[in-house]
């Protein structure tokens, strides 16, 4: 009697013999056998694993179209293949046998406990990452977003997320095998284990993860740790194990890693994660002043925030460093020491001058300095007045106070009033904050 499904392995034959060379198909291919399918679960016979191996270097996404075509969405590929085999070269060979056959002794997840989800700042350019994160950490046997691949710029919270993804599971799911793996960690230990004879062990240890976490994969050089990884991979996702990867750039501008590698960081949900807006850098700054115990008062946040704009990572260092000179010297925090703090840590000292200021943005908007500086309520005026005020603000870290002095004894409210329209404007008005950054860009010529 015919068992169920093989009328469906047939037809993906067929639809693979019309999508592959001949010889392809005849050598690779026509030998896997059907054993059985049990829901969504397919299992076939190859071989031996120099078979198994081929197929998923050079004919998975053929195989992964067929499959889809014959059985439908969700299909999931089993093999099974003879452990007595041999047939190609010891080098070559990975250990492949199922990871449920190894003892799942207790290991360290290497988890930075500091990095979790409950530290871990939202905004508009991590919201996306966040949110699949989460999905991930509440339902790992769901695995929709499989690999998870989180890219961006350096310092933004990659690693944070990805770290906190395996915080939760290795909490909630203790029984889950978790581990949190840098690049050049797992290029260390794959040294070690072939100069000692125990690539086997490496390969069992890693095929038996349930969520491997691997941070900076554009890190992975050589072409044997490649092939390793690659090798894990396949298992790992054949097996629905989950695998988070964290890059500085999305597969397709990395370089020096192998095509067959990008196109399956490809196959699960791709995530970036922007440098912090206006708006995540002032909450950035409160969550971590408040955890820190440092009291900041809004002006020399929002100096912060509009004079460090490159990373997470920049924003913490500046304030670690206030936190310093609050325990050791005792001095009042403000925005004078704020601003040489970030001027010996982020960027160079500004020479803008508050005239310069005045003058370069009532020559671009088509104002009068004696305008910008007087009680006129049009329009243009109160536009150029506001850039001038949220310039001052941010690269010269005046005090409110002082930025009404300068626009004709106008009061504190006033000013804060004013700089947060400007925000605004600068978030929802394209045409506006291009002229600001016009602006800037004559401000820093000139310094």
């Amino acid at each position: 009697m015919e068992q169920p499904g093989t009328d469906r392995w047939t037809a993906c034959l067929d639809i693979l013999r019309g999508s592959l060379p001949p010889k392809t198909f005849d050598t690779w291919i026509a030998p896997l056998r059907f054993v059985s399918l049990k829901g969504k679960d397919l299992t076939v016979a190859a071989p031996n694993k120099y078979v198994h191996d081929f197929i998923e270097e050079h004919c998975i996404n053929q195989l992964r179209r067929a499959l889809i075509d014959a059985f439908g969405p969700g299909v999931r590929l089993l093999y099974s293949i003879p452990k007595d085999t041999d047939p190609a070269p010891k080098s070559n060979l990975l250990d492949l046998a199922p990871a449920e056959e190894k003892p799942r002794v207790k290991f360290n997840p290497n988890l930075n406990r500091n990095y979790s989800f409950e530290n871990f700042v939202e905004g508009a350019s991590n919201k996306l990452a966040l949110t699949v994160a989460r999905a991930i950490a509440r339902n790992p046997d769901q695995v929709t977003f499989n690999p998870f691949f989180i890219f961006g710029p350096s310092g933004i919270g990659k690693t944070h997320l990805a770290n906190a993804i395996g915080m939760a599971l290795h909490q909630d799911f203790p029984d889950k095998r978790v581990l949190f793996v840098p690049v050049h960690l797992f290029q260390a230990q794959y040294t070690e284990a072939v100069r000692n004879g125990r690539f086997n062990d490496f390969m069992g240890f890693y095929q038996s993860i349930d969520v491997l976490i691997i941070d900076d994969i554009q890190e992975l050089s050589t072409p044997k740790t490649q092939q390793a990884f690659f090798h894990i991979f396949n298992h790992l996702h054949q097996n629905q194990r989950h695998i988070v990867i964290t890059s500085d750039r999305p597969p397709a501008q990395l370089s020096g890693l192998e095509e067959r590698m990008l196109t399956r960081f490809k196959w699960g949900m791709l995530a970036e994660i922007d440098r912090p807006d206006m708006q995540l850098r002032k909450d950035i700054l409160r969550a971590k002043t408040y955890r820190d115990g440092l009291t900041l008062d809004d002006e020399v946040l929002d100096f912060i925030a509009h004079n460090v704009t490159g990373s997470v990572r920049e924003l913490e260092g500046v304030v670690n460093s206030l936190m310093a000179f609050s325990i050791t010297l005792g001095g009042e925090i403000d925005c004078t020491l704020a601003a040489s703090i970030i001027s010996k840590t982020v960027n160079a000292p500004s020479q803008i001058e508050i005239a310069d200021v005045i003058a370069v943005v009532a020559r671009h908007q088509g104002v009068s300095r004696r305008d910008m500086t007087s009680k006129s309520r049009k329009q243009p005026v109160v536009a150029a007045r506001h850039m001038a005020m949220y310039l001052l603000k941010k690269h010269l870290g005046l005090r409110y106070q002082e930025i009404g002095e300068v626009f004709g004894g106008r009061d504190h409210s006033t000013v804060l009033h004013a700089l947060r329209q400007a925000e605004n404007r600068m978030v929802q008005d394209s045409e506006w904050r291009k002229s600001v950054e016009d602006v800037e860009a004559k401000l820093t010529a000139a310094g």
